[in-house]
């Protein structure tokens, strides 16, 4: 039954490896060959390297029993593996994120992702939006470098959200729920509590 249950955790874990080639190699080559759009392949793969090096912590966490003792050897070796997640991630990701934006995708300040005007009380799209949405006072003008920057500190947000999630996972790990039981409050003289 054990050599089944190998078998099964290899199929698992190529079938996971097989998906996130397809996801972040396969999906941008085609995209950008067959469809033209342009596509940064950098940063799927320092993505895909991300997702990969958390795997490994995982992985590593749980074949880790809690209070282990870790030897000078283990801790470098971990503290130089964790330090290198932490460069991919909150580094390498946002930094090719916004080499992509701004070399491939052509995300400037002049191109205009949309435009509000308090004339027009409607969203204006496209080349021309901010001279559609000029009529008048109070407009409002978003360019695609805004975006850019938008989803640049949102990748950092995720990131420190992620880097949290995992520290309090790891701490956590192999901790059995503590069960409740219901303890009948008594008073300081031994008697049962009751509610009035």
């Amino acid at each position: 039954m054990r050599d089944r249950a190998q078998l099964l955790r290899m199929l698992g874990v190529l079938t996971f490896v097989g998906f996130l080639l397809v996801l972040f190699v396969g999906v941008p080559v085609v995209v950008g060959l067959v469809l033209g759009y342009p596509v940064r392949l950098e940063f799927f793969v320092a993505l895909f390297i991300f997702f990969v090096m958390l795997a490994i912590v995982f992985a590593v966490a749980r074949r880790r029993p809690p209070g282990t003792p870790l030897t000078w050897g283990e801790a470098i070796v971990g503290a130089t593996f964790v330090f290198a997640l932490m460069l991919v991630g909150y580094g390498v990701v946002p930094n090719e994120w916004l080499k992509w934006a701004d070399n491939q995708l052509l995300w400037r300040p002049d191109r205009i992702w949309f435009a509000v005007s308090a004339k027009w009380p409607i969203f204006f799209t496209g080349s021309n939006a901010a001279v559609e949405a000029a009529a008048g006072r109070g407009r409002i003008i978003v360019s695609f470098q805004a975006l850019r920057d938008i989803i640049a500190a949102t990748i950092y947000i995720v990131m420190l959200v992620a880097h949290v999630a995992l520290w309090i996972a790891i701490q956590k790990r192999g901790r059995k729920p503590v069960e409740t039981t219901e303890v009948a409050r008594t008073s300081m003289f031994g008697r049962p509590m009751v509610k009035v």
